[in-house]
């Protein structure tokens, strides 16, 4: 090599490394990719464990002998004949104190297993665990039962509600309960008893009205909650359901799995993959420059 070409090739600034001109962006990128995607896997993997506990809800019933059982049971129905009396108020706005024997003794009932009870709605492939109570941490694992109103027997004279959210960003919970429509079944096993209730209204109130959700003399009513609009959360939509005849066949919904994949996870999983292949193709692009540019320098300097 000459003198001159030797001055040339001192004088040219230093290369960037392949990481840094191609490893450090893609690690960037990859780094966005995962934060975007964190909604749908935490979403999909907390509705998984709902859905697990659900249905091992079912499996430890079945182990604990039925005597106990059908006490259980009926100790909760007498309960519902006796302490149902009082105020609904909103779940949201108006939180019941739990450090009292009233509430301690209401928690007692329908307990020992995984939850209170379960419920499925086929129409828009739900199936959760329904806990005692309201709380902020009940209500991030499942629906909550409203602490005052009649606890899940069925029974003329009792109306049950249950609660949950929707626009959580690490659960779908209710977010589809806006679709259930009138004529729409829902499905619910506490303790052993399989029950279907039909749905006959829905509704949309503000937190304070709740006259609609106080028993009804000869009917044995299951109301659902929620918050809406979505995201803005300043009214309740109510989802009224009457018991209707269980056909036996029917009650295998509450064995069944559910798939929870809402429109929103498939955008941001199609957007996810397109930058992936398009990191791809820019990865090998660039290899390949890379590669044309390490054959150029070493046939200069032989």
């Amino acid at each position: 090599m000459t003198t001159a070409v030797k001055a040339k090739h001192r004088q040219q600034p230093a290369q960037k490394s392949f990481f840094q001109r191609v490893g450090l962006p893609v690690l960037i990128i990859l780094v966005g990719l995962i934060v975007l995607m964190y909604p749908v896997i935490s979403t999909q993997w907390n509705n998984h464990v709902q859905e697990q506990v659900a249905k091992q809800y079912e499996e430890k019933l079945q182990v604990v002998p039925p005597e106990q059982v059908n006490r259980a049971y009926e100790a909760a129905v007498e309960y519902n004949r006796t302490h149902t009396d009082g105020p609904i108020l909103d779940p949201w706005l108006a939180r019941i104190s739990e450090d009292n024997a009233e509430y301690k003794e209401y928690e007692s009932h329908l307990a020992g297993v995984s939850a209170m009870s379960q419920l499925a709605i086929p129409s828009i492939d739900v199936r959760l665990p329904v806990y005692h109570g309201t709380s902020d941490n009940t209500l991030q694992k499942g629906l909550g039962h409203l602490y005052g109103s009649a606890l899940p027997t069925g029974g003329e004279g009792f109306h049950s509600v249950i609660t949950g959210h929707t626009g959580l960003t690490t659960a779908t919970l209710f977010d589809d309960l806006v679709d259930v429509k009138e004529g729409d079944a829902i499905y619910i096993s506490t303790f052993g008893k399989r029950l279907k209730y039909q749905v006959y209204k829905t509704e949309v109130v503000l937190p304070d009205e709740t006259d609609s959700l106080r028993a009804e003399a000869g009917r044995d009513l299951l109301t659902l909650v929620t918050c809406t609009p979505y995201g803005i959360n300043t009214h309740r939509l109510l989802v009224h359901a009457e018991r209707v005849p269980l056909d036996p066949d029917e009650a295998k919904v509450l064995d069944e799995s559910t798939s929870t994949v809402q429109w929103w996870m498939w955008v941001l999983g199609a957007v996810a993959l397109t930058v992936l292949l398009a990191l791809i193709w820019w990865i090998i692009r660039e290899k390949k420059k890379s590669d044309r540019k390490d054959a150029m320098t070493r046939e200069v300097l032989s």
